[in-house]
């Protein structure tokens, strides 16, 4: 009795934030958000909720089942709020405008930014400079303070929601 419970909890769960799901895995925007390093920001965050939980609910045999499926599920999760990223973002860039952000989080320039950006180039700094001064990088600064904060309040409502599941999963 108490599995179904469980069951339904998740199903209710998806269904209600898993939606946006259903639209291609490999959009633009998606494409972007791995290119440009969110992807791995949130399949990061998905670990350090795992690992807080094992540290405060260990695994037993009661709670495997729930372990296991948080574990089976962690890109089924990350893909969800990439869904949400890319409503934010097609409702504030054109396909164009992706399309250049990509294409920037394509070259080395980007990569070694993300990777350590004290390790930049002169010449990737310019690069990185040009980008920003670009039209595609003037509206990315202008809409800044409004993206920080749609972005927040999506990846807020998804660790919260991925946390009160595994909660009720291991209760």
């Amino acid at each position: 009795m108490k599995q179904l419970g469980i069951a339904l909890v998740l199903v209710l769960f998806f269904a209600t934030n898993g939606i946006a799901q259903t639209k291609k895995d490999n959009s633009l925007v998606a494409t972007y958000l791995k290119a440009n390093g969110s992807a791995a920001q949130y399949q990061y965050a998905y670990d350090q909720l795992l690992t807080m939980l094992h540290k405060n609910h260990p695994k037993t045999d009661k709670n495997a089942d729930a372990y296991k499926y948080l574990n089976d599920n962690k890109s089924k999760a990350v893909a969800e709020i990439l869904n949400d990223l890319e409503v934010v973002y097609t409702k504030h860039f054109t396909q164009e405008d992706i399309k250049e952000m990509l294409g920037f989080y394509r070259g080395e320039a980007a990569k070694q930014m993300l990777a350590d950006r004290t390790k930049m180039t002169e010449e990737q700094k310019q690069e990185l400079n040009a980008y920003y001064n670009s039209e595609v990088g003037k509206k990315i600064i202008s809409k800044q303070q409004v993206l920080s904060k749609e972005i927040g309040a999506a990846s807020e409502a998804w660790s919260r929601d991925l946390y009160e599941t595994a909660m009720s999963l291991l209760k």
